[in-house]
């Protein structure tokens, strides 16, 4: 009996097979995600089942001839109480209209299994409790912005399913502010996700250190290397995120902020020194100082699918 459990973000979907009596990822795959930036004209059912394609693909693979007893799914936007996706802007941009019911069709797909469906910042939170108490709060810098409120170890999740949606608060009310996935303009993700920091460095990195074809690795890479160029462009994008960040612990009292997704963790400590440099300068001089505050998730790309497992353990009552 085997337990699927997948990560769908913006740029990458990512599946394994999760031991639940050890909280560990058996074997895993990934690929790239059908997305509305890759297939800029495909209308949102197209990429929906190019999505659903994927997942079954991959999961095939991975179970060969077990049965599929669970599939645990995080995903990259809103869900309802009912496995809904609410908004999928790093996906399918503003293709999505009305809820979808992603929950029916993997259930569809896996008729003999459990399902659940859950925000995939969220998931990887469950990765990041010390405690069956704690607090904290996980903020994810991938394609997109995303962030969850744990308190007294569960997620803080309005009754319609949202909250954790950081990317989308507005911090740049210029005429020319960027557009976000979503439609709107000025948000946090679109100034300071992975994919806002790379376009803006295509933009404005100088024309010795900006190759045709500019990558989020070779930013990465010059970031590391401590070329200033690099160093100017990602602390602009980290200094809106360290704002809204003090404001969290302003608002809330949060002492405890991880740091995951595939840019901040390629990026690195120096990157987490940025973030926090930004809270500090927003915010009252309070005990325990930012430095301490922020800290960096385990950079193996497993978060979302170990937070899934933990997640499913969770609603089951396993654990």
């Amino acid at each position: 009996m085997a337990t699927l459990v997948f990560d769908i973000g913006g740029t990458r979907t990512r599946v394994g097979l999760y031991d639940s009596r050890h909280s560990k990822i058996v074997r895993s795959t990934a690929a790239a995600t059908p997305n509305h930036l890759d297939l800029p004209e495909a209308p949102f059912e197209r990429l929906r089942d190019g999505l659903l394609s994927l997942m079954g693909r991959l999961g095939d693979e991975l179970v060969e001839q077990q049965t599929v007893r669970e599939v645990d799914v995080a995903f990259a936007g809103p869900i309802d109480p009912a496995g809904n996706v609410l908004a999928a802007p790093t996906l399918w941009g503003a293709r999505l209209t009305s809820p979808y019911p992603l929950g029916q069709d993997i259930a569809r797909r896996w008729p003999n299994a459990r399902v659940g469906i859950l925000n995939d910042v969220t998931a990887a939170g469950y990765r990041y409790l010390r405690s069956s108490g704690d607090d904290f709060c996980i903020v994810t810098v991938s394609s997109g912005i995303g962030n969850k409120v744990f308190a007294n170890g569960r997620p803080l999740v309005g009754k319609n399913g949202l909250g954790g949606e950081l990317g989308h608060l507005r911090v740049d009310d210029s005429e020319g502010a960027p557009i976000c996935e979503c439609g709107g303009r000025g948000h946090l993700g679109a100034v300071s996700s992975g994919r806002a920091v790379l376009a803006y460095a295509r933009k404005h990195a100088p024309q010795s250190s900006c190759i045709e074809g500019l990558t989020s690795g070779d930013l990465v890479a010059a970031f590391r290397r401590e070329e200033p160029w690099a160093m100017k462009i990602v602390e602009r994008g980290a200094g809106p995120l360290g704002w809204a960040l003090a404001a969290m612990h302003l608002g809330l009292g949060i002492e405890r902020f991880v740091l995951v997704g595939g840019f901040a963790l390629a990026l690195g400590n120096a990157y987490r020194q940025l973030v926090a440099r930004a809270a500090d300068a927003r915010c009252w001089d309070a005990p325990g100082g930012w430095d301490s505050r922020v800290e960096l998730g385990v950079n193996d790309d497993l978060s979302g699918l170990i937070g899934a497992g933990i997640a499913g353990m969770v609603r089951e009552g396993s654990v």
